[in-house]
């Protein structure tokens, strides 16, 4: 069988306004009129749209009979404005007139060519509702510059011949749609421009479609590019590349210089960990327990701006810490009454006052923390039997030996995972809570390492664990820890599926800053709830949407400040080895 008979469509039909190319629907329209001037690359936002093929005819033009046809033109709008008349067709005189002198000059001093150009549109669809919509998108795209596009009526075969793969157009529809421009205008027209990103340093991500280099500084960005910080969401079905990409960008940050923590409840990084020589720490018992009230001495945040969490307040560290505290055994016991909450506090702040703890006390001065044991046990002289139930287990049961006791948890290195892998067959509530534990503690080590100034990434990976409608601090702590973390010298990478969760009614005030706030976003394949909310959440173009719904793996699209790209994410072989 021949090539031909393999790439051709099995039938083609022809209409007044319309064609068929076998099971999809098409349209050739043509660009009638061109504003007087134009910008660079006018033609990219008809070549960007979706099932929309640009075809560019160049025609020869005599200069001579152009010059002649100027010089006329001139004239004829002199004596028009030198009769006078109304306001308006004098205006438009007056711009035609300068107009025709400006083309003049060019091609008389500047000895610019002049050709004849005829812009042909095929927009395809797969049905005639989408090919209405995405002409009328054609339509839209070509009235804001100035332009105005028609389906070429009773000449769709002519137009086929023009606009599809022959590009031969015939000479009675050259005569009709093709208008005369200088060679400076059409250059500008070229639609293919690559609107890749290149800082100049930083990380290597991959390549956009025109082949080039996506580089990336998210630390020290050039001025211009719109990046307020440091922060990276990598956003995407499961099996859409998103580990992969990840380990990629830490691996490269982390022989740049930065310091790598991960929240890992996949146990998806325990390999590259041990790959770099790193610290792999199990963090779903004994061994690397992290006690929740436990306060790490941390230098004092003399610029907070605002009343988050992640610093100390004005009551010192015992007060913001105590709030972490309640928050998590929230997320442990959700759904407690008003008074079991107050009984909580009370609790809580009994089993501090038992170790010399109050608000103004030095961390650094406690040897011996109070734990969740010590909670308990005020619970249960409280008289609130329903809470100390709830709370049995986390003191003396099955999960004891995730909170009931001093840290354990070794020093965390240059590269450090936190692991909470063996938690999977635990409750949500008990995944969620060390998961939020655990979180706390590496925010706790970026605050300590400030005074090194050492760049620090923390990585929360299956960060929609923490979307708990019944307890938002979790979500409201992530949202503050993002805004605070670049003072830090920090920068939060946050993965994760499942969008609408942070969008959810009694989330959304907290959640979608966590998801928008980022000035960096990687977006790759999404499913069609996650597509619709980032559609309207991060204003996606219709080909982008396209994009996002039919992604290969590893493939997506990189929003960088006000830059954006789609983007092959690449790994060289030696780290191909490390991340497998």
């Amino acid at each position: 069988m021949a090539l031909a008979d393999l790439i051709a469509p099995a039938a083609i039909s022809f209409a007044a306004q319309r064609l068929a190319l076998g099971d999809q629907a098409a349209r050739v329209m043509a660009i009638l009129d061109y504003p007087p001037r134009v910008g660079q690359a006018w033609l990219s936002r008809l070549a960007q749209l979706p099932g929309v093929a640009v075809s560019v005819h160049l025609l020869p033009a005599d200069q001579l009979e152009m010059l002649k046809s100027l010089n006329k033109s001139i004239q004829e709008y002199a004596s028009r404005i030198a009769a006078g008349g109304q306001a308006l067709a004098l205006s438009r005189w007056e711009q035609s007139l300068d107009d025709a002198k400006l083309l003049l000059r060019k091609i008389d001093q500047e000895q610019q060519r002049v050709s004849r150009v005829a812009v042909l549109l095929l927009v395809t669809a797969a049905t005639d509702e989408e090919l209405a919509t995405r002409c009328r998108q054609v339509e839209s795209a070509c009235g804001g510059p100035g332009m105005r596009a028609r389906a070429l009526s009773f000449r769709q075969e002519a137009g086929l011949t023009a606009a599809g793969p022959w590009a031969m157009i015939p000479q009675d529809l050259a005569q009709s749609i093709a208008r005369e421009m200088p060679a400076e205008t059409i250059a500008a027209a070229y639609p293919w421009v690559a609107a890749g990103i290149n800082h100049g340093k930083g990380v290597v991500w991959g390549r956009d479609t025109a082949g080039g280099l996506v580089l990336v500084d998210r630390w020290t960005p050039p001025d211009g590019s719109g990046i307020t910080n440091p922060n990276l969401n990598v956003l995407g079905v499961p099996g859409g590349g998103k580990s992969f990409a990840a380990k990629m960008v830490l691996l490269r940050e982390y022989a740049l210089g930065a310091r790598v923590l991960i929240l890992d409840p996949e146990r998806e990084y325990r390999g590259i960990c041990k790959a770099v020589g790193g610290n792999w720490v199990n963090c779903a018992g004994g061994q690397g327990r992290v006690n929740p009230l436990e306060i790490r001495p941390a230098p004092p945040d003399t610029d907070r701006d605002d009343d988050d969490e992640p610093g100390h307040g004005v009551q010192g560290p015992l007060a913001a810490h105590i709030q972490r505290v309640k928050t998590w055994i929230q997320l442990y016991v959700p759904g407690l009454g008003d008074v079991e909450r107050a009984t909580l506090d009370d609790a809580i702040l009994a089993a501090y006052r038992e170790q010399g703890v109050t608000w103004q006390t030095d961390p650094a001065t406690v040897s011996t923390w109070p734990t969740v044991v010590d909670v308990y046990r005020h619970v249960q002289t409280s008289g609130q039997e329903r809470l100390a139930v709830l709370l049995r287990s986390a003191a003396e049961g099955a999960d004891a030996a995730l909170w009931a006791g001093q840290s354990t948890i070794p020093p965390a290195g240059d590269f450090t995972v936190l692991d909470i892998r063996d938690l999977t067959e635990a409750s949500d509530n008990v995944r969620r809570a060390q998961y939020f534990n655990v979180l706390g503690y590496a925010w706790d080590l970026i605050r300590l390492g400030r005074a090194t100034g050492q760049k620090t990434v923390l990585v929360v990976d299956e960060a929609w664990l923490l979307a708990d409608p019944q307890t938002p601090q979790a979500i409201g702590f992530l949202r503050d820890l993002s805004k605070r973390i670049r003072k830090y010298r920090g920068s939060l990478v946050i993965i994760t599926q499942n969008v609408v969760d942070f969008l959810a009614p009694e989330l959304a005030r907290l959640g979608q800053p966590v998801i928008s706030n980022a000035a960096c976003k990687l977006l790759m394949r999404q499913e069609s709830r996650d597509l619709e909310a980032l559609r309207e959440l991060l204003r996606l173009s219709e080909a982008e949407v396209d994009l996002l719904a039919s992604a290969k793996r590893g493939e997506g699209l990189l929003l960088a400040g006000n830059q954006r790209v789609r983007v092959q994410i690449e790994a060289a072989p030696h780290e191909l080895e490390v991340i497998a």
